[in-house]
């Protein structure tokens, strides 16, 4: 399949997703980062009543938190068309990368849950699966001590191993 064919194997079902995507990238997203970019400290920007919390629920209300969950945890992974879950990325990422990474991200541990021999972590794919009012959160970690961008500011020293 040539470039200037994928379009045309975009189906209906897909292109509404897409454009889904476009007006709460458009509408939603963009103003709030904008208004977000403009705070000089992060506890602003995560406090009780800043706009972060508007896109969290606008994008829970649209179901964007549960591409990444299982049908049988309360998710669409399976319901979406194969191209849909790239085009609504793009256009989420378009409309304000920091705030599409941050939505993807929090769905990571609740998608990887689902995997977990523990029934009581499975469950939380379907409770978040469930959370249209954004009060789960997930994240990663990426500034630990031995990696991330922690290690370019510091020098790395590894404990000495002895051998007995």
């Amino acid at each position: 399949m040539g470039y200037l064919d994928l379009g045309a194997s975009i189906g209906r079902k897909a292109r509404a997703m897409q454009e889904s995507a476009r007006e709460f990238g458009m509408g939603v997203m963009r103003p709030a980062g904008i208004e977000l970019d403009k705070l000089h400290d992060p506890a602003e920007v995560i406090a009780k009543g800043s706009r972060l919390w508007e896109v969290y629920r606008n994008s829970r209300e649209l179901g964007f938190h549960k591409m990444m969950i299982p049908k049988a945890f309360g998710g669409m992974m399976e319901k979406m068309p194969p191209m849909a879950m790239s085009l609504i990325s793009e256009q989420l990422g378009y409309a304000d990368a920091g705030l599409a990474i941050s939505l993807a991200v929090s769905s990571m541990p609740f998608a990887f849950a689902v995997i977990s021999p523990d029934s009581q972590v499975r469950n939380w794919a379907r409770e978040y699966s469930e959370d249209l009012e954004a009060d789960m959160v997930g994240c990663w970690a990426i500034t630990e001590p031995w990696s991330g961008s922690v290690m370019a500011q510091q020098p790395i020293i590894f404990p000495s191993v002895s051998s007995q």
